[in-house]
């Protein structure tokens, strides 16, 4: 049995903080041997390095077969900067797992980004690594990822200090921790945890924590909260180290089943 899905995320509640560069793949939630596709739109209001309005639109497409996953993510926004102004942020992020055993895959992705707001004219990302499976029951999964990563990022110069490096070219070790637990029927819950040191000196690092909250309110329709918190301890110097955002929105699932040939 093959599933096609499409979902439509409208999100009504925006909360504090905008985004920093760590993207959250582990958010896609799916199905072995599955075809997803996902829209999302979002407006948002926030709080932290700039006031904004935001309106975003995101799709996602997952292919799973039974070795390979295959998953693609992007997104554009268009931001009102404290009521003035228009500042664009987007990205695209390719990702490809292949399973080894029950337990193990592997992994490797690209991610290409910009951002006004965090004044990244372009980020780019490749790297790989190897998933473990530590806790797989009916209502608990727990897996954590390590690999390695090369990031590119080339800084708009504007608002940087006259010395400050506009183009940084680093490795880091990459980090995850995937957690999910189905409380009960209608009762979901999701953390996520990316840890990003820079190889040559483990004080440059990035963190973000993603909790999700999930509640069935009937078979097609959920109620999502999310808090997420991201911190960079070495920001460009115009920005700060932490930005936090709480987001509450609706889920609708519209499901189509096809019988395969």
């Amino acid at each position: 049995m093959k599933q096609f899905k499409i979902i439509l995320f409208l999100l009504f509640l925006g909360g504090v903080g905008n985004a920093q560069t760590i993207i959250n793949a582990e958010s896609i939630i799916n199905e072995v041997d599955s075809t997803f596709f996902a829209l999302t739109l979002t407006y948002n209001g926030t709080k932290g390095n700039a006031n904004t309005e935001q309106l975003n639109s995101a799709p996602t497409i997952v292919l799973l077969r039974k070795k390979n996953e295959y998953k693609f993510l992007g997104g554009y926004s268009l931001l009102s900067d404290s009521g003035t102004g228009i500042l664009k942020s987007g990205f695209i992020h390719f990702r490809h797992n292949y399973k080894l055993s029950k337990k193990i895959k592997t992994f490797e992705f690209y991610q290409l980004q910009f951002n006004d707001v965090l004044l990244l004219n372009e980020r780019e990302v490749f790297g790989g690594g190897l998933r473990f499976n530590i806790v797989k029951k009916d209502s608990l999964n727990f897996d954590i990822e390590l690999g390695l990563m090369k990031e590119k990022e080339v800084l708009n110069k504007t608002n940087l200090l006259p010395n400050e490096n506009a183009t940084v070219n680093d490795f880091r070790i990459t980090y995850v921790n995937s957690f999910k637990w189905k409380v009960n029927k209608t009762v979901s819950i999701n953390n996520v945890l990316y840890y990003q040191p820079n190889i040559e000196t483990f004080a440059d690092y990035r963190i973000l924590n993603d909790f999700i909250l999930t509640v069935l309110l009937k078979k097609y329709l959920s109620f999502i909260v999310s808090v997420t918190t991201r911190y960079d301890s070495e920001p460009p110097s115009a920005l700060k180290k932490t930005d936090n955002a709480i987001s509450v929105g609706l889920n609708l699932l519209i499901t189509k089943k096809q019988t395969a040939n």
